[in-house]
């Protein structure tokens, strides 16, 4: 069997592009490679258009079969091929656009699209719900969720023989701990805020040289950035360790935006949530003021919120906006953005007692599938695609109701769609419950983790993909066949 494979992002745009549309599609891809090396031989294609074909007609040539897996939703996907053709997408609505809103681009009705497919791969039983109540049951649709537990032993391993949580070494990135001294200093002040909104609701015009981090700095400030930025980006990386300790708290301490080295030590009960911030569907807000409300006389409480999308200041500073806002709080909050290596990841991981997802819905989650495989419990919903695994048995279920939206890449921002709004006096109860469990339920808080791992294991194995995929091919040969 030979797969032929595409994703619009790679290793190298990947980076420049984090947060983008469809970046989490090379991702998945990437879970898959596993899968798809074991079943056959792999070819990643740039340009489906000019290579799928002549790959396949190589292929029937030697009598293997061959087929072409473009990570991309269904009106992105290379279509006209000789080559059966499948597109491996994620979606977490109730359903799937099928209209068009311009006459000349009829793939933005998928079923025009998933007509001339051979099957498709999604990643939740409601997707392919969906897909076959477009299609008819009998079209061949699979949901399969990236394989991805079986990558992970190493850190359920290392997490078993592990001491007490390392120190968190970040290399490049952005910290902002409410924990820090000086931190009111980055805050936005109550003027800030009050400009922001009425800007936002268009009572006044936005004005570039008012409002938070807008108005011009002083010659001594813009001096101090421009030196922070020369020793982060050039001098640091060939600074000597015993002086670049004291340079590192200089330049956080000078200007935290510059993303430089950070040692971050975590303590009490540790909730994690990682996520684009510039996604509107994650729903940090309430995710953030339920933590502050539930934990606002708890110092032992820590919400780490681990961020990703490339332009970073702007979404920072939207949380920070909130922060002030909010009634005064013991608890700590953490944000951090960066990149981080294997043994960064594995301290977080380490450290955190809990994965914390609040969206409106999902197409699959990696980071919580991650944070499950591994035995950390979750505070998280179950719906859409969650509902596959999500439950009590696995962590502190929040609640949550249907609500009308839009399909996001609609221009005409039409309602045609359901996504789950969350409870949010459900979510303030299941951080509580999660904190009660660890700090008073040692036992149940084993069983959970335990039994995360197992659920886990029977959900986003190589084994249950496998499985899977081999009957999707199955069907969709055996029918080509007859």
């Amino acid at each position: 069997m030979m797969f032929l494979v595409y994703s619009a992002m790679n290793a190298e745009t990947v980076v420049q592009n984090f947060g983008a549309p469809e970046y989490s599609y090379f991702f998945v891809l990437r879970e898959f490679m596993p899968l798809l090396q074991r079943m056959g031989s792999v070819i990643t294609v740039n340009d489906p258009a000019q290579e799928v074909d002549p790959l396949y007609q190589a292929c029937r040539h030697r009598g293997e079969d061959c087929v072409f897996l473009s990570f991309s939703p269904p009106h992105l996907t290379c279509l006209g091929l000789q080559c059966p053709t499948l597109p491996v997408f994620a979606w977490e609505f109730s359903s799937m656009p099928d209209e068009t809103w311009w006459e000349d681009r009829p793939e933005q009705d998928w079923r025009w699209c998933l007509a001339q497919c051979a099957g498709a791969i999604v990643h939740s039983e409601q997707s392919a719900a969906v897909v076959r109540q477009m299609m008819g049951t009998d079209f061949p649709v699979s949901a399969i969720p990236a394989p991805l537990w079986n990558r992970l032993e190493k850190y359920r391993q290392r997490l078993e023989s592990a001491a007490n949580p390392l120190t968190i070494e970040i290399d490049k990135g952005v910290v902002f701990d409410t924990r820090a001294p000086h931190m009111s200093a980055w805050l936005p002040t109550m003027d800030d805020i009050e400009r922001a909104v009425a800007e936002a609701r268009g009572q006044i015009p936005i004005d570039e040289n008012k409002g938070y981090r807008r108005a011009a700095p002083s010659a001594g400030a813009i001096h101090q950035q421009y030196a922070v930025s020369w020793y982060q980006q050039v001098w640091a990386p060939l600074c000597p360790e015993y002086l670049r300790t004291r340079l590192d708290r200089w330049a956080v301490a000078t200007n935290p935006w510059e993303p430089g080295r950070h040692r971050l030590e975590l303590d009490g009960v540790v909730f994690t949530s990682l996520f684009n911030p510039r996604d509107g569907r994650k729903n940090w807000v309430d995710m953030l003021m339920a933590f502050c409300t539930i934990f606002k006389n708890n110092a032992s409480a820590t919400l780490v919120f681990k961020l990703g999308h490339y332009d970073y200041e702007e979404a920072i500073q939207g949380i920070l906006m909130v922060l002030p806002r909010l009634e005064a709080f013991q608890c700590r909050i953490v944000l951090l953005h960066g990149y981080l290596g294997d043994a960064a990841y594995f301290n977080l991981l380490q450290t955190s007692h809990f994965i914390v997802n609040a969206s409106y819905g999902e197409g699959q989650c990696l980071p919580l599938m991650e944070y499950l495989s591994c035995g950390k419990p979750a505070v998280a919903p179950c719906h859409s695609a969650l509902e596959d695994y999500m439950d009590d048995s696995i962590g502190f279920v929040v609640g949550s109701w249907a609500d009308a939206t839009t399909w996001p890449h609609d221009p005409r921002v039409a309602y045609r769609t359901l996504r789950q709004d969350i409870d949010f006096s459900s979510l303030c109860r299941a951080y509580q419950a999660a904190y009660d469990c660890y700090r008073q339920q040692p036992h149940q808080y084993q069983q959970l983790a335990h039994q995360a791992i197992e659920k886990m294991r029977t959900h986003c194995s190589l084994e249950v993909a496998e499985n899977k995929l081999r009957q999707l091919l199955q069907h969709i040969f055996s029918g080509a066949t007859a």
